[in-house]
């Protein structure tokens, strides 16, 4: 019984610390801004914003897939921060997600398409993403993993040159 005592209060607080991350101030970043988010969100380190360096942002954790895109037939080894991490590291409370890029090109994106474990990828087949080639951030969605997500619908939604998320 001692043995499960001991799993359980680990598994605790294991848990609580992963809850307690969006509570925990956001720090201010201390490299160039790649993206700010706006709208309904818990934490902030600016004027009403959530501001992100790209230290800050690696720093809420790391994913990778192969996935070929509209852009390229072949598949590509994305390197990122799961979409997922950012939005449960400032407490979201919306429904779905307007991307915009330096552009101004932007697509909404439903809260619904966590399911799919989308990622912020920083890195393209081992090398840094700059705007010349999409970055310094793209949305980028696991296409080859679900039949849905090669559907144009989807692909609409691979924001590159990301730098606004608005939660609405």
């Amino acid at each position: 019984m001692r043995p499960l005592i001991g799993l359980l209060s680990f598994a605790i607080a294991m848990g609580m610390s992963g809850l307690s991350s969006a509570t925990e101030p956001l720090p201010l970043p201390k490299g160039p801004v790649v993206l700010t988010v706006s709208g309904k969100i818990e934490q902030t380190n600016g004027n009403g914003v959530a501001l992100f360096d790209l230290e800050t942002l690696e720093g809420l954790g790391k994913a990778s897939f192969a996935t070929r895109s509209e852009v390229s037939e072949v598949p590509q080894f994305f390197e990122g921060v799961p979409l997922r991490a950012l939005l449960e590291r400032i407490g979201f409370q919306g429904k779905s997600l307007r991307a915009s890029a330096l552009n101004d090109y932007a697509a909404v994106i439903p809260v619904e398409d966590l399911k799919f474990e989308p990622i912020l990828a920083t890195k393209v087949d081992g090398r840094m993403l700059t705007i010349r080639d999409k970055g310094p951030l793209w949305i980028v969605y696991p296409r080859d993993a679900h039949k849905v997500l090669q559907d144009a619908r989807y692909d609409y939604r691979w924001v590159w040159q990301l730098n606004k998320i608005h939660v609405e």
